[in-house]
């Protein structure tokens, strides 16, 4: 394949990440902080977590659905740590399970799936391998029709290189990422480890923490935009409650929206040599940030210390240039506006009756407040909520238990404090 044909590929690739960016935010803003590269050893497509390569006959020869499906199962993969997690696990048997949990993922989200393609819901890919080995996984998944490359696959180890399937390096393209597998036709997952080195050793929690990180910022910026699959949001949340405690996951809330959005007028370096200018993403900082606290009498002293002194010390860091601090309890009690540096040391409570949620949002909206963040310290124990969602991102911190289904949320994030 020449090297016109292989750009041309290129190009039409990254044409696929611009419409995901358009139609599925959260995928393209995954997508987008990947390079691509070319690579004739791969069936289809793969990741590393590093970067995206691609064959570029699969591209000229698949049809551009397709193309986004894979696009986004290989990120989604590379989301859920599939590349760190696989440890001694048969690395065929373990490619499978990754597309069988992420399927059904992409599907609720509106992807395309090849024909053929299976989806096993609420489960793990560990649990998803342990299933495959203990039902005896078969040579050949039949999903859709790809083997893994063997003697016969024209990839033999030991002929000589071919120059059309090198790297910018003179080196073999994928030199060190195993034989190319992908049973479903939805993309491969490959070792983070297989990009390690004697001087430059891999280190796991930095990898995690960075895919974690893209994780839920791409989220928030998909929350913003208001196209969220409903069950991305629930894996977000649920990555949210198992890993971390409730301060990290405010200052994560807080930190993705003082940087979630796109420029447009600084293009991503990465695809211009394709000829397409794709958005790079830009953090201009949280312009203004409001906390309502619920003042009825069952806020806790101690509950409202804890939080108001993760509020002071994150406040210290995104630096908001306006924080509004509304007291609320079934009527606006108090309101304050602070600079992040001038932040109390105390706040002391007024009102301590019922519970209203409607009141704060209702001020906010009088005085065409529109902050990056809203905050919302209360035990849930209400379902007076505001007619319509506004138009910003809200994380209610609950310091109750977990709200029954009268008052649970109908929209917004929660962050449950309680770790018992």
């Amino acid at each position: 394949m020449t090297s016109h044909t292989i750009k041309d590929t290129g190009t039409r690739l990254s044409r696929c990440v611009t419409a995901l960016l358009q139609d599925q935010p959260f995928f393209g803003n995954l997508t987008l902080r990947l390079p691509l590269r070319p690579d004739p050893t791969r069936q289809t497509i793969a990741s590393d977590g590093k970067e995206i390569r691609f064959s570029p006959e699969w591209v000229a020869d698949t049809e551009a659905d397709l193309l986004k499906t894979a696009l986004a199962r290989i990120v989604m993969a590379c989301a859920l740590k599939h590349h760190t997690r696989r440890r001694d696990r048969d690395p065929q048997v373990w490619q499978l399970a990754s597309q069988l949990v992420t399927h059904p993922l992409l599907q609720d989200a509106g992807f395309t799936l090849p024909e053929g393609a299976e989806c096993w819901l609420d489960c793990s890919v560990e649990e998803a391998y342990g299933r495959l080995i203990d039902n005896g996984n078969p040579d050949q998944p039949s999903a859709a029709g790809n083997s893994p490359a063997g003697p016969d696959s024209g990839h033999d180890n030991d002929d000589p290189p071919d120059p059309d399937t090198q790297g910018d390096d003179g080196q073999p393209a994928s030199s060190s990422s195993g034989p190319s597998f992908d049973p479903s036709g939805t993309g491969e997952i490959l070792d983070a480890e297989a990009r390690a080195s004697v001087t430059e050793p891999l280190d796991h929690t930095i990898e995690e923490q960075a895919w974690d990180e893209a994780m839920h910022q791409a989220a928030q910026i998909a929350r913003v935009q208001g196209n969220l699959p409903s069950t991305i949001r629930e894996t977000v949340d649920n990555a949210h409650r198992s890993t971390l405690d409730w301060r990290s996951l405010l200052r994560r809330h807080l930190t993705d929206a003082a940087s979630a959005d796109y420029s447009w007028s600084s293009p991503n370096r990465r695809y211009i040599d394709s000829g397409l200018y794709l958005p790079s993403i830009r953090s201009e900082g949280l312009t203004e940030l409001a906390i309502i606290i619920d003042t009825s009498a069952s806020l806790p002293s101690r509950v409202l210390n804890e939080f108001w002194a993760e509020i002071r010390e994150i406040a210290t860091e995104i630096r908001p240039e306006t924080l509004i601090l509304l007291q609320v309890d079934t009527i606006l009690q108090d309101t304050c506006e602070y600079a992040a540096s001038d932040l109390p040391d105390n706040i002391t409570l007024k009102g301590r009756g019922g519970t209203d949620f409607r009141p704060g949002f209702e001020w906010l909206y009088q005085h065409g407040r529109h902050p990056g963040c809203c905050l919302y310290l209360t035990d849930m124990e209400c379902d007076s909520y505001p007619e319509h969602e506004p138009l910003f991102p809200v994380v209610w911190c609950n310091y109750g238990p977990v709200p029954d289904e009268r008052c649970t949320e109908p929209w917004g994030e929660r962050i449950d404090m309680r770790t018992t």
